[in-house]
């Protein structure tokens, strides 16, 4: 299918995912006030998955893929969910919010890079300017002001497991969309988040076994039924139809949006304030996105946005 060249649908349901998944941040954070890291992920992985399988029979889609595709899917599954969220709940737990944040926004340049590099996509100079300057929007939000963002040396080893959980993410983003021509998103959402779960579950048995969940709150039980709802099950399939709409780096550029909703949700739900440098960062990003998605355009002869 031709990339789309205009903003449409997509677009949008990629901004109503922005919005779900910085709510599910705070809703996250407020949640393993409860639970243990590994037993919220692994229940949450779980949930997302068995409703994914669900709907995937109730459109009639079923379970079967082409046999060249199998080892495909489980290879893919195993990295882009089992690696991905053991290196992500550890990685977050051994260093800080404002850390990870920062090192997430490497995400959109690995991709593009992957995508350059084994031809899948060819990037044009003003996406890669958006890209830039969406990490300068990055760095006054998560810093507050110029010059205050430094990295601890205590915080190392949880950075390099954040580091790393980029780079296996992009892995999987770039990977996956040549199986996007014959496998619908909904299909590869599916199998690739419940073959990643099976083999993550294993790594949570301690986790259930120390866990008391009977002094679990209905709000911490409700804020993870949304994560497993929205932020992954509907996530994970408007992710990837994304990606097969109109490409991996267009694709996860919006990923720079969701610090901004971050912080105005989480000023709603754990009192944080946004600062003038951080605003000033949400508008920079903002302009990053546009220019990676249609700027392009805008710069070549008689470019028009639609």
């Amino acid at each position: 299918m031709k990339n789309q060249e205009t903003f449409g649908v997509t677009d949008l349901y990629m901004l109503l995912l922005t919005l779900m998944w910085a709510i599910n941040f705070s809703f996250v954070k407020i949640a393993l006030f409860e639970f243990s890291p590994l037993a919220f992920n692994g229940i949450r992985m779980a949930f997302a998955s068995l409703i994914l399988v669900l709907v995937l029979f109730i459109v009639k889609e079923g379970l079967g893929v082409a046999k060249k595709d199998i080892w495909k899917l489980v290879i893919l599954g195993i990295i882009g969910n089992t690696v991905y969220q053991l290196l992500f709940i550890h990685g977050i737990n051994l260093t800080t919010a404002s850390n990870t944040s920062i090192i997430m926004a490497m995400t959109p340049a690995s991709v593009a890079l992957l995508s350059s590099l084994f031809k899948h996509e060819k990037i044009p100079w003003a996406g890669w300017f958006g890209i830039a300057i969406s990490f300068v929007g990055f760095y006054l939000v998560i810093s507050k002001q110029p010059g205050s963002f430094v990295f601890s040396w205590e915080n190392l080893k949880g950075d390099l497991m954040i580091f790393g959980g980029n780079l296996v993410w992009a892995v999987y983003t770039v990977f996956s969309k040549p199986l996007l021509s014959r496998i619908s998103p909904l299909k590869w959402s599916s199998l690739t988040l419940a073959v990643g779960t099976v083999f993550y579950l294993p790594f949570c048995f301690f986790a259930f076994a120390r866990q008391d969940f009977g002094q679990i709150s209905i709000k911490a039980w409700s804020m993870l039924a949304f994560s497993g709802v929205f932020a992954l099950s509907f996530g994970y399939v408007v992710w990837y139809s994304s990606v097969k709409r109109i490409g991996n780096t267009k694709t996860v550029i919006y990923g720079n949006i969701v610090p901004i909703f971050t912080v105005i949700f989480a000023s709603i739900f754990i009192a944080e304030r946004i600062g003038r440098w951080q605003a000033l960062g949400a508008i920079i990003i903002l302009v990053g996105v546009y220019l990676t998605r249609s700027g392009h355009r805008v710069f070549s002869p008689g470019g028009k946005v639609g």
